[in-house]
């Protein structure tokens, strides 16, 4: 709808209410079903090369089908950059990729599924793609947001846009043979979604504390229920308010204090490099820490939370949470980030939130001393 103002001076001002719609699928199916069952474009594979080496049928698509382009594209977290946004890019100019003519599948983990995402979003101004995580991680963060993005001047995600225009494929036979960390790291946004928002997801992962590194466990029935439980959490949040209009969101617990430290672990050669699930555990429980110092989360809570981010492997020795400095500092950025507001979730009980905005560094650093005496107990 457009409504049309005229002032005194016979010029006109305006108001357009966009209407244009795009619904996001996320479905459940077989890699290779999926890809011949959409046989009716042209198709172009961007795909981490270690996943296609364990899934060889795809070459076997390619061969067969002439409509099929599979390009192996290795990203981590230091090569989140334009210069692996242009490559991209190029990629998909010299494949002549057309607005309605091609169907784009990014297929691996979460740095592959944000530049992928950045490059489609740009491109003649918007194509299609098809997201299909292969990391836990992936499975329940990079693949289901709209956000994209790439590294720029050390500011993790500094570049992006918001791109509806993808659907997901969640193929969960493709985390059967993830190394354990891998599962790990995705543990890191599961538990933090589960501690801020949902006590039978938290319950969950309780029960099944023991299974919950070994991958196979997320191709049975069990497994699949804690992944559906956490897109579906997060799905809810992101409904609602998809180019975050509303800056006090529960699914930022955990990115209050970790964006800084996450970055200086990948550009600095002093500290081990900081995957981030890892850094946004961390970051759970240190807000937890102050959660319970101040008196609003309870003993029992703190301590049912404390267990189970201590259960699983986060990589809990890393030098660089000495740095009290750096964490202060990423506090700073992300409330900048929100408008001016610390707007720092914190869990009031398990799967029930509020948000702090008052935080000072002494009671950062004191909790952050508090929480180095239980993790060397």
């Amino acid at each position: 709808m457009l409504d049309e103002r005229k002032t005194d001076s016979g010029r006109s001002s305006f108001r357009m209410e966009l209407t244009v719609k795009r619904t996001v699928e996320i479905r459940w199916n077989k890699l290779e079903n999926d890809l011949l069952n959409h046989s009716e474009k042209e198709i172009l594979i961007f795909i981490d090369p270690i996943v296609l080496s364990d899934n060889s049928g795809l070459l076997s698509l390619e061969n067969e089908i002439d409509d099929i382009s599979i390009i192996p594209i290795n990203l981590f977290e230091s090569e989140k950059t334009e210069s692996s946004l242009l490559e991209i890019l190029s990629v998909m100019e010299q494949q002549g990729v057309s607005r309605r003519g091609h169907r784009i599948y990014a297929i691996g983990g979460g740095v592959l599924l944000d530049v992928v995402s950045l490059a489609t979003s740009i491109f003649r101004r918007g194509v299609d793609v098809v997201k299909v995580p292969t990391t836990l991680l992936a499975f329940v963060d990079a693949s289901i947001g709209i956000k994209t993005g790439i590294n720029f001047q050390g500011q993790r995600n500094r570049i992006g846009s918001y791109n509806l225009r993808f659907d997901v494929l969640l193929d969960e036979s493709l985390l059967a043979s993830l190394d354990p960390q891998l599962i790990s790291e995705g543990l890191g946004e599961i538990f933090k979604i589960a501690t801020i928002k949902c006590k039978t997801l938290f319950g969950l992962l309780e029960d099944k504390v023991e299974e919950l590194l070994n991958p196979r466990f997320y191709t049975c029935a069990s497994g699949c229920e804690v992944l559906s439980k956490a897109i579906n959490l997060m799905l809810e949040e992101l409904c609602d308010n998809p180019e975050e209009i509303n800056l006090k969101r529960c699914v930022d617990f955990g990115h209050t204090f970790s964006p800084f430290v996450e970055m200086e672990s990948v550009n600095s050669s002093r500290y081990r490099s900081l995957p981030h699930g890892y850094a946004v555990a961390y970051d759970c429980i240190l807000t937890s820490m102050i959660a319970r110092k101040r008196g609003l989360l309870g003993e029992g809570d703190f301590d049912r939370i404390y267990a189970l981010f201590n259960s699983i492997n986060f990589d809990l020795n890393n030098d660089i949470y000495d740095d009290n400095e750096l964490l202060w500092a990423s506090l700073l950025e992300m409330t900048k980030h929100r408008g001016g507001n610390q707007n720092i979730p914190y869990p009031v009980e398990i799967g029930k939130y509020a948000f702090l905005q008052d935080v000072n560094f002494d009671e950062m650093k004191k909790a952050n001393a508090r929480l180095k005496d239980l993790l060397r107990v």
